[in-house]
């Protein structure tokens, strides 16, 4: 989601510690009939932008999006990350709102959670919604987005909340079956 992307760019200019592959990623449940549409990697971050078949990173109804950002859990908490995007949503959409941000676990790591919506964004002209789970590595922070740039609906949202459930952090050993695929 471009909006949020461009919100979380000075979390991007981290420099990476390493520049050997990542230990650990994110996974989530298969999405049916959804394409891989933008894929950015450089300097230990990460960002993919999955979309329904025949839409595109311009012109999108829900947009699946994986970030991460090297080096940013030695110095942020989950919970901070999102409180950086509640702090800079407004700038970039007047009238946004946010949910409380719930903390959890998310495969033995501490995690944080909410939803923000935007009545219209000035970029698009058009309502966008996105659910955000944000994940402490190792060193790396990892975010699981939903996006949806209408009003979604209940099923919608329901959707959105079993995708970013099904959500792992994996590592070479993990057990989780989404790990595995």
């Amino acid at each position: 989601m471009r909006s949020l992307l461009t919100i979380l760019c000075a979390l991007a200019a981290v420099p990476a510690l390493a520049q050997s592959p990542p230990a650990e990623f994110v996974r989530q449940a298969a999405l049916a009939d959804f394409v891989l549409a933008f894929r950015d990697e450089g300097e230990g971050n990460l960002i993919e932008e999955r979309v329904p078949r025949g839409e595109t990173v311009e012109r999108w109804t829900r947009m699946v999006t994986v970030q991460r950002f090297a080096g940013t859990a030695q110095r942020l908490s989950p919970s901070n990350v999102l409180q950086n995007i509640q702090t800079t949503l407004p700038g970039d959409c007047p009238g946004a709102t946010t949910s409380s941000i719930r903390t959890s676990t998310v495969s033995g790591r501490s995690a944080a959670q909410m939803r923000a919506d935007c009545p219209l964004l000035a970029q698009t002209g058009r309502p966008e919604t996105f659910l955000i789970l944000a994940i402490a590595g190792g060193s790396d922070m990892h975010l699981a987005q939903v996006a949806f740039r209408r009003v979604p609906t209940s099923e919608d949202i329901a959707w959105a909340d079993r995708q970013l459930a099904s959500v792992a952090l994996c590592t070479a050993a993990s057990r989780e079956a989404v790990c595995r695929r």
